[in-house]
């Protein structure tokens, strides 16, 4: 089995960073799906999907890569943070247990 990036918007395939080619033959064989995955993390990439390719074209599979959701709206998750903290304010970061004697 084969394992390579497509981008699915131009229809080319990963090279090298920086590099996409149109020929599949020129492609690098990321030879596993893990390292595919590493690579989309490592390299920031959007817009790809994962080709697998067997030795008879019939089994060829795609896999769909999702947007990264902090790419779609990276402060979405800041915004929630501080959203916390203005309502929290005023109050203890550590809850107070009530003793029992009271």
């Amino acid at each position: 089995m084969k394992v390579f990036l497509r981008n699915t918007q131009s229809g080319w395939f990963y090279q090298e960073p920086s590099g996409w080619t149109p020929e599949q033959d020129a492609a690098q064989n990321l030879a596993q799906v893990a390292r595919a995955v590493e690579l989309i993390f490592a390299a920031h990439l959007e817009n790809v999907e994962i080709l697998l390719c067997y030795d008879d074209p019939r089994y060829d599979l795609v896999l769909p890569v999702p947007p990264s959701p902090f790419q779609q709206d990276p402060l979405r998750h800041r915004h929630a943070s501080r959203d916390t903290v203005e309502q929290d304010e005023g109050k203890s970061a550590t809850p107070r247990k009530k003793d029992p004697l009271m």
